[in-house]
């Protein structure tokens, strides 16, 4: 009898270190601490304390206990100062939110949780997987994150687009040269100062234009050799087109110094009259603002994409999640920090995370029905912008805005998947660092027009190839 039960043991041990989710987690006299570190999260906000009291009494409400905390980032750029203090020991977590790449070096170091057999052996988080999703965690199985599909849409105030005689020519047939007709006419007519807007994410501008001028993903096949899109021919009709703007005064002279928080704001004022988000959530908050500040009649119109060598918007990579929240490897409560994700997915999550907190964000009546408050629009998710699994499923179209509705729905519409993504192996990552310093060097030079495109494009393709490009190109033929 005692041979059965250690051998069960043991066989429960083993299931809980692949990732099966685990029932009744920590007891009310002993919840499980999970600790959690996201971006722009701040422990000592009111809602963020709401939220987690909310979330708390959702899972002990279905047996699972647990105590959430949140950390504060440590000062600086986020995205430079938590793989640092992380790898230092400076912050300790179990759940932390991840941007712009930075958690690539630290899964090729083994700090990140494999999540392949929690999500497979879950309900509610399996629920909201998209095909893409389910594509990302086969090949980089690190990172959860569950939104509509990660694609900027470029979007313009719709009492400024009527007043625009090009308008239905634009809309009909949305070349690039409809695009620069209406940006001169908004210049022309007075309504901005510099007609397009973005701060130096250059996916914002890729979101919407790539595919027009032919660069069709991360890594594309010219003349039957692998190279990385930026040094394609595309790339550089790209990037004329962006010097022709800048010279005309049709692109905001501030790109390169804007931040996010800047950009937006000379968008809010008019300075700016077209900016691009990412679908779903982001365009929820240029909506919600440009009609607080302006009026019913300043709600967004999401433009299509550039039309051109081909029209969709820029390419969507299913070799990992763009960004996200990872449960760290050496954490000790590493089922305790999924059934958090698990919840947050469910019903009740879905409503914590997408409607606030009831009483205040929104409320609800006998009957089920939800309205929300006049505090609502100040709330945003801090956990996914998947609307799946809220319920009832007729409130996501009573909750968001045509424009916010619109970008998911053009998202889908202009849907294109990136070929040949692929993840930078670590032997190469300092090469591609060197890459992307070249890259960004000529990219402000060529738009600014401190160098002439036509002159030094060459040049700027040696230095590429030299420092990494040609190695990458073999690198490409031993895997495609």
């Amino acid at each position: 009898m005692k041979k059965l039960l250690v051998i069960l043991l043991v066989m429960s041990m083993m299931l809980s270190a692949a990732g099966v989710l685990a029932d009744g987690i920590g007891s009310p006299d002993a919840p499980v601490k999970v600790v959690i570190l996201e971006k722009d999260v701040l422990p000592t906000e009111e809602d963020v304390q709401l939220m987690i009291e909310a979330v708390e009494k959702g899972m002990a409400a279905e047996g699972n206990y647990v105590d959430l905390e949140y950390l504060e980032a440590p000062a600086g750029k986020y995205v430079d100062v938590v793989p640092l203090a992380l790898r230092t020991g400076q912050i300790a977590a179990d759940i932390v939110y991840f941007q712009n790449g930075v958690e690539l070096e630290l899964a090729q170091e083994g700090m990140l949780a494999d999540l392949t057999e929690y999500v497979n052996n879950s309900t509610n988080v399996k629920a909201l997987y998209k095909d893409y999703n389910w594509a990302r965690l086969e090949k980089f199985p690190y990172l959860l994150w569950l939104c509509p599909a990660f694609t900027y849409t470029a979007n313009i105030r719709t009492d400024i687009l009527n007043q625009l005689d090009c308008k239905d020519t634009f809309l009909a047939d949305p070349t690039v040269e409809n695009f620069h007709a209406l940006l001169k006419e908004i210049k022309d007519k007075g309504l901005a100062e510099y007609p397009l807007t973005t701060d130096n994410n250059k996916l914002r501008l890729d979101g919407f234009m790539n595919q027009a001028f032919g660069i069709t993903g991360t890594v594309m096949n010219v003349d039957g050799k692998y190279v990385f899109a930026e040094v394609t021919e595309g790339s550089k009709a790209k990037l004329k087109f962006l010097h022709q703007l800048y010279e005309e005064g049709l692109f905001d002279h501030e790109f390169l110094t804007n931040t996010w928080d800047v950009m937006e704001q000379r968008y809010y004022e008019g300075i700016a009259q077209i900016i691009s988000g990412r679908v779903g959530a982001t365009t929820k908050i240029y909506d919600d603002k440009m009609v607080a500040t302006h009026g019913e009649g300043a709600t967004l119109t999401i433009l299509p994409p550039l039309k051109g060598v081909g029209q969709a918007y820029a390419a969507v990579d299913v070799i990992r999640e763009p960004r996200g929240f990872a449960i760290m490897e050496d954490s000790e409560v590493k089922d305790a920090a999924f059934a958090v994700f698990e919840f947050i997915c469910s019903p009740a999550g879905r409503e914590i995370d997408l409607l606030g907190i009831e009483g205040k964000h929104f409320v609800k009546a006998e009957d089920g029905t939800v309205t929300t408050t006049e505090k609502w629009p100040e709330w945003w998710n801090r956990f996914f912008e998947s609307t799946d699994n809220l319920q009832p499923a007729e409130l996501v179209s009573s909750l968001y805005s045509d424009a916010v509705l619109k970008s998911v729905e053009m998202a889908n519409e202009y849907y294109a998947e990136d070929t040949y993504g692929v993840l930078t192996p670590e032997d190469l990552i300092t090469q591609k660092d060197a890459m992307n310093n070249i890259y960004n060097e000529y990219y402000a030079d060529f738009i600014t027009g401190q160098r002439d495109i036509d002159a030094e494009w060459d040049n700027f393709v040696s230095e590429w190839n030299a420092n990494g490009g040609d190695e990458f190109s073999e690198y490409f033929d031993s895997i495609f």
